[in-house]
């Protein structure tokens, strides 16, 4: 399970700068032309080192009765669920019990996305599981599947979709705005979801380590026509579900442009190519473009 803290609520915001709390993943408010904010880190609850690695899809109703997750569209749907308690299954083997306080539906193109303050047991008093940066409770999204939270292994920032659990994916956080981009499961787009995250956190390896900082801007488009190129920048990257196929320039990315750390498969197999981004190719789901840089 992936946290941030950040307040943005549509697809049309304007660009909302995220305070990282508690290693959480900032991800991206996206404004009407198209650029983004890309997020990087992930999220350790007590004790230190332990993660919540998803959810149980079953539930107890605030009545005390059993329910289940949504078989269609988002894992949890609709107001009814508000005082239902969750058990979240930690790395460590044991588990989490969360809590729904307060649900929110989306609107617009994202309707179909209900949003839930939600509070966690932890050394016996609940917790906002998600806060802003002010530290006040904030709202997270839920999303099918499970993301593989390791870094730098084979395997880590994968997206499993086909688990029977589901993610709970703080707002603001790159799971959560590519969701609210319209990549979700429900509707067929698991494949540009994963690459979406991969992208934001520029996870060019696909080993779940990120190269990039806390509020860069990206423009991000996909070949699926969820989103049109909307602004004309510099091509970045094209990427799939299992990182970077390709990279335009190395002095175009963000390692070289704002991190400066070389991952650790460029240039092995990670390569820069000419027409990188001018096109979909060899499976390329999604690309990134970056703000011409200043002379």
């Amino acid at each position: 399970m992936w946290f941030s803290g950040g307040c943005a609520v549509n697809a049309t915001d304007p660009v909302e700068r995220v305070t990282v709390q508690n290693d959480a993943v900032p991800g991206i408010s996206l404004p009407p032309n198209g650029t983004s904010l890309a997020g990087i880190n992930l999220l350790s609850l007590p004790p230190n080192g332990v993660s919540l690695n998803g959810i149980d899809p079953t539930g107890l109703s605030a009545s005390g009765a059993p329910i289940s997750i949504s078989g269609t569209g988002a894992p949890l749907a609709g107001s009814e669920i508000v005082g239902s308690s969750w058990t979240g299954l930690l790395s460590d083997g044991t588990t989490l019990a969360i809590r729904v306080d307060q649900a929110v539906q989306g609107t617009g193109d994202n309707a179909d996305v209900w949003s839930y303050r939600m509070s966690a047991s932890v050394g016996g008093a609940f917790q906002p599981l998600c806060v802003d940066h002010d530290g006040n409770p904030s709202l997270a999204d839920t999303v099918s599947g499970t993301w593989n939270v390791a870094r730098g292994v084979p395997g880590g920032g994968a997206y499993h979709p086909d688990s029977s659990q589901f993610t709970i994916a703080c707002r603001g956080s790159s799971i959560a705005k590519c969701v609210e981009l319209g990549y979700k499961p429900w509707n067929g787009y698991s494949p540009e979801l994963a690459s979406c995250v991969r992208a934001l956190r520029a996870d060019y390896c696909g080993d779940g380590t990120p190269y990039t900082v806390n509020g860069t801007l990206v423009n991000l488009f996909d070949d699926a026509g969820v989103r049109s190129d909307a602004i004309d920048w510099v091509p970045e990257a094209e990427w799939t579900a299992d990182g970077a196929r390709c990279i335009s320039k190395k002095t175009e990315t963000r390692f070289d442009e704002v991190l400066g750390v070389r991952p650790t498969c460029y240039p092995v197999t990670l390569k820069p190519e000419k027409s990188c981004g001018a096109g979909f190719s060899d499976g390329a789901i999604v690309i990134t473009e970056l703000a011409p840089l200043s002379k």
